[in-house]
Order: structure tokens, then C-alpha cells, then sequence
């Protein structure tokens, strides 16, 4: 077989939230791109507006013709056709991981994990490096709302990616930055406990650049555990005594929250349009950041405060006669708990009604308790069946077995979703309520669905003679 070009490149999977990124960096890096999804969808037809060759569905003739690499993530298994052809042929099989340390070869990279919060971190610490006027390039997690894009191409020194931990693949970089935003129980079918999670944190922050630093949440027990076995040059954030970058003051005013933070014995005081105690963490992230860079502090709070969001993370769907509509991605007890407490934080005097849809039978099987006792700061809580996600069980997760057990840990009105189950909660009693979609599945088209037919009901009601 003939030596196989580095720049013609084949994405299974490519529409997911970790291809996407990649294959747009790779585009835009003048990488001929080709790629597969299951099903079409926006992120597939806007790959293929960027260039690159899509086919929907999982076959063997996906794979182009003649030299080509093959990237998949740990989710694709030998199984699947294109795997198969790809070995059958003698292809270069990469994972998704070693194309992005690929990627980030000619940069200085700034590598951002954590059981959650990853995601948006990643999307403001690039945002306010862009900002700035810095350039960065980004592999981000989600979509950056306003730019139809999961990515930034830039051409300056800093390449900021989201870093997976779920399989360890995040030992395969070497950051300039390395960072830790929590360690909370999740992935426990890869690392067993929270003590492997810890050795794989501590393992990831060792391979830090000799002259970079390391970052750590310092309000988080277990990153502070690392941060403590960690022997390079490192910064802390949090609201804890002792945080390098330390949060005074946080106060939610619905949508927008205004913050106070010391850096260097500098008041930083600060808004941004965020919704969770929990983006306080982010942004104080940012602002370590900001100071292992060296960068002016009080403008890196001024670009934070123009920070859009992320599509899905308590995004705002519609705002119809009485009833807020968000939606979340998160889908593990951390997550979860964040989520809802931020939106009761935000709007105290609302309903709070939840959609709920479990993600993986392997989360449930290994964090169970944990999930059910994530919804106490809910009012009602309404449960559908469990994005699978290709997994099987033999244990009985169905919605009414979820929401008993939930009602019993969180203390809080369960039980499974239904349309007309949540068409009664949102007509009787009429009050003020936010109704939250949350899960990492196709939960966030019931979003949609609801923004719909509650306009037209409020339509219908318009048009009724009085």
C-alpha cells in the first residue's frame, strides 16, 4: 500500500459535538475531509457547506478511495462497518484524541478538563482570549452561540481544546496550561473509583509543559488533593480561602450575573450574561488564565462580560405568556445539580419544572444514588425513557421506576413525562414557571416542541372572541 497522505482525513461520527470541532479545524487547516453520521442533521449540512463529503449512515463505501486516515472516537467499535473496512484495508486508525493532539502540534496548548463544566469553560476562555485580540484557535464541545461554529481558526499561539477524560484519552497531550475545573464521580466503568480518577487528573496536570502551568478548581475536594501532589508551577481558583483567584461576591439578576473577584490583591469587579452559581467558577477560571498569561486582568472582564454562551447550557428557548423555556446538556449528577440550583438561583419565585432524560444505562448502573439525589431544587420533575446510547441492560430504568426513586432521594414531585401529564402542570395553577429540558440525548427537541405549541395556544387564545 502506498504511504498514506496526513491530509486526507475520514471522521466517523463527524456530526457529534467531538468530531464537529475537529473536522472544522481541519478544513480550515486545508485538510481534504470526509466523514459519516448516523443521521443527517445541522452540524452534518453545515460540514458539507465547509467542504467536506458526508454520508449519512454507517457503511463500508463510506470510506473514500485511495490514501485516507480514519479518525473514530472510543464510542466506535470494531463492529462498525467502516471500522471493519478500515482494518480490513490496512488503514491508519486514529483516535479522536490523537488527531486533535495533531491538531494542537504548532500551537501552545491550553487543555481544559473536568467532570463537568468543560465545556462552557472552554467556550469562555476562548472567547475572551479572541477578544482580546489574542486569536486563538479552539476545538469546543458545543456551539458558540452566534457563530454556527464548534470552533475557532485563528492564527495565533493558543490552541484551547476541551480535553475528554472519560476514557483517559487526555493523557495524550502535552498542555502549556493544563487545567482542572472539578473531579466529581463520573466515567466509573473506566476508572472504578474516585481514587483512579484522581491518578488520571494527577497524571494528566504531570504532563504539563516544564515552563506552563497547571490550574485547579480549588473549591473542589479532590482537584485540591491533586493540586496539593502536583509539583510544577500552578494556580488555584474558587471562592475558598487560599484560591490564587479568589470569588467574593456572585448575585444572579436572572439571565445576567454581576461578580467580585481578587486577583494579586486586585478587585476585579465584573458582569457577564451567565445563569449558575457555577459559571462563577468558569470565570474565575478565566481569569487564571488571564494571569498565567500575563494579560491586562480588567480587560479580560470586559471581554468576559460580552460572552454569548453555549448552545445548550441553560440556553434560552422561548418566553411565552408566563412560561421560560431552557434547555441543558447535562446529563451526570454534578451537571445536573449545578443546572437546576442555578436556575432556582436565578428565578426564585418561579415554578421550576424539569424534563428530564437519563443518558447511558452504564451512568445509571454506576452512579445511581447520586443521580436521584440531583433534583432537590426542583418543583416538579418529569422523566422519559433513557437515551441508550447504544448500551443495554438487564435492570429496570424505566420512567416510573426513576421517578419513584427520585421523589423518595430529591424529595421533590416525580414522574414520567407525558404530553398531557406536563400540558396539566403548565395550565393548573397558572403561575410563573421555567420549564428546564436536561440530558445529553434528543431530549432538547422537546424544547422546541413546547416553544410551538405553547405559541399556539397562546395564538388560539388571542383569537378568541371575548
Amino acid at each position: 500500500m502506498k504511504d498514506v497522505s496526513p491530509r486526507l482525513v475520514h471522521f466517523i461520527g463527524i456530526g457529534g459535538t467531538g468530531m464537529r470541532p475537529l473536522a472544522e479545524i481541519a478544513l480550515s487547516q486545508g485538510y481534504q475531509v470526509s466523514g459519516s453520521d448516523q443521521n443527517q442533521s445541522s452540524s452534518t449540512d453545515e460540514l458539507v457547506a465547509r467542504g467536506a463529503r458526508v454520508t449519512i449512515g454507517h457503511r463500508a463505501d463510506a470510506i473514500p478511495s485511495g490514501p485516507v486516515r480514519i479518525v473514530a472516537s472510543t464510542a466506535i467499535k470494531g463492529a462498525n462497518p467502516e471500522v471493519a473496512e478500515a482494518q480490513r484495508l490496512g488503514l491508519p486508525i486514529l483516535h479522536r484524541s490523537e488527531f486533535l493532539h495533531e491538531l494542537m502540534s504548532r500551537f501552545k496548548p491550553i487543555c481544559i478538563s473536568g467532570t463537568h463544566g468543560k465545556t462552557s469553560t472552554t467556550a469562555m476562555v476562548a472567547f475572551m482570549l479572541r477578544e482580546m485580540g489574542l486569536d486563538p484557535t479552539a476545538a469546543i464541545g458545543g456551539e458558540l452561540v452566534g457563530t454556527n461554529s464548534y470552533s475557532m481558526n485563528g492564527s495565533g499561539p493558543w490552541f484551547v481544546a476541551e480535553c475528554d477524560e472519560s476514557d483517559g484519552s487526555f493523557l495524550r497531550y502535552e498542555p502549556y496550561l493544563s487545567i482542572i475545573t472539578n473531579i466529581d464521580l463520573d466515567h466509573l466503568d473506566y476508572y472504578q473509583d474516585l481514587e483512579g480518577l484522581k491518578r488520571g487528573f494527577l497524571t494528566f496536570v504531570n504532563r504539563t509543559q516544564a515552563d506552563g502551568w497547571a490550574i485547579f478548581g480549588w473549591d473542589n475536594h479532590a482537584a485540591r488533593e491533586v493540586a496539593h501532589e502536583f509539583a510544577g508551577q500552578r494556580l488555584t481558583f474558587g471562592t475558598r480561602i487560599g484560591a490564587e483567584v479568589r470569588g467574593l461576591n456572585f448575585k444572579s439578576h436572572g439571565a445576567v450575573a454581576d461578580y467580585e473577584a481578587v486577583v494579586d490583591k486586585i478587585l476585579i469587579k465584573g458582569s457577564a450574561p451567565v445563569v449558575g452559581r457555577h459559571n462563577l467558577q468558569n470565570i474565575l477560571c478565566c481569569l487564571a488564565v488571564a494571569k498565567a498569561l500575563d494579560l491586562d486582568l480588567p480587560k479580560a472582564a470586559a471581554a468576559l462580560a460580552r460572552y454569548p454562551g453555549v448552545k445548550r447550557r441553560f440556553s434560552l428557548v422561548a418566553e411565552i405568556d408566563g412560561v421560560k423555556i431552557f434547555d441543558d446538556y447535562a446529563h451526570n449528577p454534578g451537571k445536573i445539580q449545578s443546572c437546576i440550583e442555578g436556575a432556582r438561583e436565578a428565578f426564585p419565585n418561579e415554578r421550576l419544572i424539569v424534563i428530564f432524560q437519563p443518558h447511558r444505562y452504564s451512568r445509571l448502573e454506576t452512579m445511581y444514588n447520586e443521580l436521584m439525589a440531583s433534583f432537590a431544587a426542583a418543583d416538579e420533575v418529569l422523566i422519559m425513557p433513557v437515551y441508550a446510547a447504544g448500551e443495554s441492560t438487564d435492570k429496570d430504568f424505566s420512567p416510573s421506576i426513576l421517578a419513584e426513586d427520585l421523589s423518595r432521594v430529591s424529595q421533590v414531585k416525580a414522574q414520567p413525562y407525558s404530553t398531557e401529564t406536563l400540558n396539566k402542570l403548565l395550565q393548573s395553577p397558572r403561575r410563573p414557571t421555567v420549564l428546564i429540558t436536561v440530558g445529553a440525548g434528543d431530549v432538547s427537541q422537546l424544547s422546541q416542541q413546547w416553544k410551538d405549541a405553547l405559541h399556539e395556544q397562546k395564538t388560539a387564545q388571542e383569537r378568541t372572541p371575548r
